[in-house]
């Protein structure tokens, strides 16, 4: 034990609250309550029990995600995870005019007979399917080689887990099954959610795409079309557009015809109506010549239709001859606002998420109700762990005791360590980066979360006094450490509600939004972080029940407080 002289921790002290004032002021008063009068301090290090019990998911919410997954991940822990996607469409205007004019002026042709409103008879020509993937250009890269021609440049794909060059078959069905905004159990005042293992399979028609795609990390270069007014020039060489790398396919442009026969009419008058009219596509791949799993920038998705019409030559005799454009269909899920960040809901996608059945090992550990020696984490609509403090369920005895004792609360950790033995039985393990602990009780977040102001965009580098970073040895995962010093604080000081936490994998620290989520257990409400649903990784770590070779490894809550003597 060491004792500290009041007067020289006091200097300390306000040296270290002048500092921490400048970022959050709020919380200077909040932790200089606990410091009353002169006397001396003791520093102290106490370790308390965490009780550890595995839980399944058999499903998650999927509508609303920032990014979608298709593909086949084989983990080759927990085995082969499949992933499709339905989504809506909807119109970047709404009341769209095909073509010069409007329905209303063509129909007045029959009329007045003015070969100015002559019908346009607008005819679907292409219609292409565009999914970006997530890259950036790969260093060195230029649009033209040493001879000023136009090459497509290499991207560097960070968002393909398995192959980045397998070839699969890829399907495009017409959805018939209508994707509500609304939840009508809950008088239509609240959201509807489509979880991960609702089946769209059977709810589909037209096949709008069937065909082999093979993944790259080239870009699409499209080029211009030839002037013929230009005989000397070959404009078919020179690039009009160029796109990141992606899935993008032909459609079949006679689903799409029934979209311009609608002109003018109350399905185009607004997206309501038109997601009544038009409810979606599905899309699966399968067939993989290599695993792959895709997350696919969804939120940048479309559809682009390509049209030809009549139009009035007026400078030629009122000759009729074919004029040409386009329109696009959005398939993002939502658009978020540059400035605020606020997102607003544009589509309704759902991603489709099945898990073969896990090993008979992982299996019998699940949803037991044991307090558990080893953790099991997968993301998707995998596994997360349920995490009591310092009691096990149903039960205050020890936390009872050590409320209002007027600690000081110096730091607080968690600390879980990878189990090696079963990792480097399976070298091809991709370990995840972090793992994340959140309030399993309630849609909000650990307050040693909030009050981390270590936010930068780049999520590997955000709120690392939080923590949860995968520490390495020789390039291997040995241990996470997760700090909730403000969480225990509030519990042993304030009164706080000594919630269930959740721990899982995170693909952002920066994403913080729970979400629904389904398991076994009837008698408890779940939810879990949107950024563990959109990564399919896993891994296997230490609980608290572990066996005497193993008791260093073993999962607790290490606290370090100072006491007033």
């Amino acid at each position: 034990m060491k004792k500290v002289n009041f007067q020289s921790y006091k200097a300390i002290l306000l040296l270290g609250g002048i500092a921490f004032f400048a970022s959050c002021s709020d919380d200077v008063n909040t932790i200089g309550t606990d410091i009353i009068g002169d006397g001396n301090f003791e520093t102290e290090r106490v370790e308390f029990e965490v009780y550890a019990y595995n839980r399944n998911l058999t499903g998650v919410q999927t509508n609303g995600l920032p990014l979608y997954q298709l593909g086949v991940y084989n983990d080759p822990i927990y085995g082969r995870s499949e992933a499709s996607i339905v989504s809506q469409l909807s119109l970047t205007n709404t009341r769209p005019v095909f073509g010069a004019s409007t329905q209303q002026r063509e129909d007045e042709y029959a009329n007045d007979n003015d070969p100015k409103t002559t019908p346009e008879n607008e005819t679907v020509t292409k219609v292409y399917l565009n999914i970006p993937f997530f890259g950036n250009v790969a260093d060195g890269e230029t649009e033209n080689n040493d001879s000023g021609t136009p090459v497509a440049r290499k991207y560097d794909l960070d968002s393909i887990y398995g192959s980045k060059t397998a070839e699969f078959h890829f399907k495009v069905e017409e959805l018939t099954y209508y994707l509500r905004d609304l939840d009508p159990s809950s008088g239509f005042q609240e959201q509807q959610e489509y979880f991960s293992d609702k089946d769209f399979s059977s709810n589909t028609g037209m096949v709008l795409r069937d065909t082999i795609v093979k993944i790259s990390n080239l870009e699409e270069l499209i080029y211009k079309e030839d002037d013929p007014d230009t005989p000397d020039e070959d404009e078919s060489q020179e690039v009009e557009t160029r796109l990141s790398p992606r899935i993008r396919v032909e459609l079949e442009p006679a689903y799409f015809q029934q979209i311009l026969d609608k002109e003018g009419s109350s399905e185009l008058m607004s997206n309501n109506n038109f997601k009544e009219f038009i409810k979606g596509l599905r899309f699966s791949a399968s067939g993989f010549s290599d695993d792959a799993l895709m997350l696919l920038d969804w939120n940048n998705a479309n559809v682009e239709v390509e049209y030809e019409y009549d139009r009035v030559d007026t400078a030629n005799d009122n000759k009729i001859i074919k004029g040409s454009s386009s329109f696009t269909l959005s398939l993002a899920a939502f658009s978020t606002d540059a400035s605020s960040g606020a997102r607003t809901r544009r589509n309704n996608v759902a991603n489709r998420i099945i898990n073969e059945p896990y090993p008979a090992e992982i299996d019998e550990q699940l949803d037991n109700g044991a307090n558990a020696s080893r953790l099991y984490l997968k993301g998707g609509a995998g596994t997360v762990a349920e995490l009591r403090l310092f009691d096990p369920k149903g039960s205050s005895e020890v936390l009872d005791g050590y409320k209002k004792r007027g600690w000081i609360i110096n730091e607080a950790n968690l600390t879980f360590y990878v189990d090696r033995e079963k990792l480097d039985a399976y070298p091809e393990v991709r370990e995840p980066s972090r793992i994340y602990v959140y309030n399993m009780d309630n849609d909000s977040i650990i307050a040693d979360v909030e009050l981390d102001y270590t936010v930068n965009q780049d999520k590997d580098l955000s709120r690392q006094i939080y923590g949860g970073i995968l520490k390495k040895e020789d390039d291997k995962g040995i241990s996470y450490k997760i700090r909730l010093t403000e969480h225990v604080d509030r519990i042993l000081n304030k009164n706080s509600t000594n919630v269930r936490l959740g721990l899982t994998l995170t693909a952002n620290i920066n994403n913080t939004r729970n979400i629904s989520a389904r398991g076994n257990v009837q008698d408890s409400v779940l939810v879990a972080p949107e950024a563990s649903v959109i990564t399919p990784l896993s891994t296997v770590l230490y609980g608290n029940n572990v066996g005497e070779e193993d008791k260093d490894k073993r999962l607790k809550l290490e606290i370090f407080y100072t006491e007033v003597e």
